[in-house]
């Protein structure tokens, strides 16, 4: 009799717990899955309206976002558990505040790229496509994950960078760039006739390259050298665009000079002979 009072004790008092406990799992994953398709719905339907290479950060934006939010739910789900088992808030709170203590210290570098690969993406910092320089290093941006950026470089090689690690970042992609070509002209030439001519040449790569944003410019001299003078010409140009516009400059002054019988100066040296 008495074993059987103690067991119907036990069942009344167990049961509602385990039923509760049972209420938070279920309300945890219904509210994780309705998060997650909810975060996806949205980002997916921004992404339908943007461009390839906006649209990947959009995409790992969402998936981070996602993961945080499921992670958070499940958190409090089981704090909530632990609570309605008996396991006081204060003494809660101290293991977790240890635990979050021993993570941060055993974890900190992975941390700091999680978190500045959070804001290089909220940010738009850069994309995928994008050229930039890194801690010296130039390339084209291959990816971006929540803890590293991969960047090919020229010549083909892949730079994995932990975004922690990432402190100043040129980008060479945001909304135009400039092509500069650099000419020398002989000291005996008349300088203000050779402006003219590359003015008159600026004029008409204006009209027949359509990669450029504006009219390319002759800054003037720049320049005193020990073997001419140097002209720039800056030309204003859509992104990725500028090593092209820059080769067809050069060819395009090389051929105008040359028809005008203006010299390009190159290094010489004379050498006097001693007599015996």
């Amino acid at each position: 009799m008495f074993e059987t009072t103690m067991l119907i004790s036990l069942l009344s008092t167990a049961i509602p717990k385990l039923l509760y406990c049972l209420l938070i799992i279920i309300v945890c994953i219904i509210g994780t899955k309705i998060s997650t398709k909810s975060i996806t719905t949205i980002f997916n339907s921004r992404i339908t309206k943007l461009k390839q290479i906006d649209a990947k950060k959009s995409s790992t934006l969402g998936a981070v976002i996602s993961s945080v939010s499921k992670y958070t739910i499940i958190f409090i789900g089981v704090c909530s558990i632990l609570i309605h088992l008996g396991v006081s808030p204060t003494t809660l709170a101290a293991v977790l505040g240890t635990g979050t203590v021993a993570i941060g210290l055993g974890a900190q570098s992975v941390i700091k790229d999680i978190i500045a690969g959070f804001f290089i993406i909220l940010e738009n910092q850069f994309g995928v496509g994008d050229i930039i320089t890194i801690e010296g290093k130039t390339g084209s941006v291959e990816d971006i994950t929540i803890r590293t950026t991969q960047l090919r470089g020229a010549d083909g090689t892949l730079h994995i960078i932990p975004n922690g690690a990432i402190s100043i970042v040129s980008n060479m992609c945001k909304e135009y760039i400039n092509a500069i070509v650099d000419v020398d002209i002989a000291y005996e030439e008349n300088l203000e006739a050779v402006l003219k001519i590359l003015n008159n040449e600026m004029d008409i790569a204006a009209k027949e390259l359509t990669d450029l944003r504006s009219r390319p410019t002759v800054l003037g001299v720049i320049n005193l050298g020990n073997n001419g003078i140097t002209i720039r010409t800056v030309a204003e140009c859509d992104i990725k665009q500028n090593f092209v516009i820059e080769r067809d400059l050069r060819l395009r002054i090389k051929n105008r000079l040359d028809k005008e019988n203006i010299s390009i100066p190159f290094p010489q040296c004379t050498v006097h002979m001693a007599e015996k």
